[in-house]
């Protein structure tokens, strides 16, 4: 019988995914799941642990993605790890590469009286720090990062759909696509909904007739709420001791 994995709303962690998708992999009398997407992207590294966990299930058996309204920047990233990608025409999707994002508060703060110092053991450790400007030395070793990871985000595009490093960075500027648009451009295998993904899924594993569809059980309290809310909103979380909290280095369009 197939699976159904919801991945819904901004990426902020991987574990509580890691977990389903290794409960399915285990689990004999699952034949395939099915992926609905419907995410703006969200963290990097969540991104990408999702992604390989849902490479090692495809290696037992069949991963179909279902696009609803929005699986764009990390949210596509997931997508790549599946065998057939599927999306509604109207669907946004694409929107591939990466956005780091600061802030800097110094010249507010000057204003109020206020000045902030910092103590580092090395001249690149309160890099994106919101109390005072960047330096060039900052932005360039800033740039280099979102490179790399842009790199590696059009490396895993372009393994996935079978499309040359020059094709899929011309399509690589953060630009968003319809699905109709994505599907003409090979970025996605099919155009349909939920149910197209479920015959597809029943098609690879070689199931036939009427299935049920396991549902994983839901787990959402208002602890995960508030942490969502908090991480899926505000670029900047200023608390002490962590380079996260001082930037944002996503793949996300929102």
């Amino acid at each position: 019988m197939p699976c159904l994995l919801n991945i819904k709303g901004p990426i902020i962690e991987a574990t509580s995914y890691i977990e389903t998708i290794d409960k399915y992999k285990d689990d004999n009398s699952i034949k395939a799941i099915v992926v609905r997407i419907d995410s703006p992207g969200g963290k990097v590294g969540s991104s990408q642990e999702i992604y390989s966990a849902l490479v090692k299930l495809k290696e037992k058996k069949p991963v179909v993605v279902s696009m609803a309204s929005i699986a764009a920047s990390g949210g596509y990233y997931i997508a790549c790890a599946s065998d057939t990608i599927i999306a509604l025409p109207g669907t946004l999707t694409g929107s591939i590469g990466v956005i780091a994002e600061f802030i800097d508060v110094s010249e507010g703060l000057q204003k109020l009286g206020v000045k902030a110092e910092s103590i580092t053991s090395g001249k690149m450790k309160d890099a994106g720090s919101p109390f005072r400007h960047m330096t060039d030395k900052e932005r360039a070793y800033f740039e280099s990062m979102v490179k790399d990871v842009y790199e590696q985000f059009i490396e895993v595009v372009s393994a996935s759909r079978k499309l040359s490093m020059s094709e899929i960075r011309h399509l690589s500027d953060g630009r968003a696509f319809t699905g109709r648009q994505a599907y003409e451009l090979g970025l996605i295998d099919m155009l349909g909904g939920l149910n197209d993904a479920i015959d597809k899924a029943k098609e690879l594993s070689g199931l036939k007739g009427k299935v049920r569809i396991i549902k994983p059980e839901k787990r959402f309290g208002l602890i995960e709420f508030m942490t969502r809310l908090l991480n899926g909103y505000y670029p900047i979380l200023p608390q002490r001791n962590s380079i996260s909290r001082q930037y944002r280095l996503e793949y996300s369009l929102y």
